[in-house]
């Protein structure tokens, strides 16, 4: 295989990342945890883009406006096989805020904002601004981090994938206590504790 069809092969993953993201911002109201930085808060706003087909046959849904991810329109886009390509998210913690424009297929963050800067002296700016953007980097890893453990784990299909498929088609509502004391156990056992091993990520 050559390195044009694996990066083909891998690109479901950042679509099922980001949908997966999507399923627990709006299950857990924009709560969101990972393993190694805690508590902080998570949100689909202002655009996303949904595609089907592949490369010769692109059918997209491209949605905008405060939160276009909780629109019909948008769960219609999933129930029709649609795949998010392309969304605005915010991370919130310790009263800070970031934004940017999570690229799946690439595993790509753009149009980065960052909280302002407290300092405004000499160096101090350039090493503020450096630090927080590899805070966001590293809250982004710790989530992948964590669908990985899932995606690659008994987990997935029989605790992740039927509350997606239940979210996606509006099925009965996913008790958010359940799901995430469930995926906490999850989690737990694939990094070894709990007296068991799960698979390990590739």
């Amino acid at each position: 295989m050559d390195l044009l069809e694996t990066i083909e092969t891998k690109r479901f993953l950042g679509r099922e990342f980001l949908v997966w993201l999507w399923f627990e911002s709006e299950l857990f109201e924009g709560k969101a945890s990972a393993h190694g930085v805690g508590d902080f808060e998570l949100f689909l706003e202002k655009q996303i883009t949904l595609e089907a087909g592949g490369q010769k046959d692109k059918e997209q849904s491209k949605l905008r406006g405060a939160n276009p991810a909780s629109t019909p329109e948008a769960r219609e886009a999933l129930r029709q096989g649609k795949t998010p390509t392309v969304a605005s998210l915010r991370l919130r913690r310790n009263e800070q805020d970031f934004s940017f424009l999570f690229h799946a297929d690439a595993f790509l963050l753009a149009g980065i904002k960052i909280p302002a800067l407290l300092n405004e002296k000499d160096d101090e700016p350039f090493y503020e601004r450096i630090s927080l953007m590899e805070d966001l980097e590293t809250h982004v890893e710790a989530l992948y981090g964590d669908f990985v453990l899932l995606r690659s784990s008994d987990a997935w299909d029989k605790l992740v994938l039927p509350a997606l498929l239940r979210w996606v088609h509006d099925r009965d509502p996913v008790d958010a206590t359940s799901y995430r004391k469930a995926r906490t156990e999850a989690l737990q056992q694939a990094r070894g504790k709990g007296g068991k091993k799960g698979k390990r990520a590739a």
